[in-house]
């Protein structure tokens, strides 16, 4: 068993957006494994982008934002599940006044730069 404090891990800041690492490779003994909150502010989208390796797995905690996934706007609810694949062109927006709070869990992750603007 592993137990690790969320008030252990620092969050990172982006523009429009937060994350926070809950679990790293080490943390869960799996190559390629990570999982993460992520927080977009109110108003706030993240540009889109593609990942040329990692597969994301969303799971909602809130309703309140969208996402668009190769030019599809989708509006998941709140334990819904949405699954990002390489190179799907996916991006991240809340227009409404409340923080937009979701996990995502990164397989076939690196810390070498698998993110890309498009």
């Amino acid at each position: 068993m592993k137990y690790i404090s969320n008030a252990s891990r620092p969050r990172w800041q982006n523009q429009g957006y937060s994350k926070q690492v809950l679990a790293t490779v080490q943390d869960i003994w799996h190559p390629g494994a990570q999982v993460q909150t992520v927080k977009v502010q109110p108003g706030k989208m993240a540009q889109p982008h593609i990942h040329k390796i990692q597969t994301e797995v969303f799971y909602f905690l809130t309703d309140n934002g969208y996402r668009v996934v190769n030019g599809e706007r989708i509006q998941p609810k709140v334990w819904d599940v949405l699954m990002i694949q390489p190179n799907d062109v996916h991006s991240v927006g809340n227009d409404t006044q409340e923080d937009y709070v979701y996990l995502c869990f990164k397989v076939d992750y690196t810390d070498q730069n698998d993110f890309y603007n498009v």
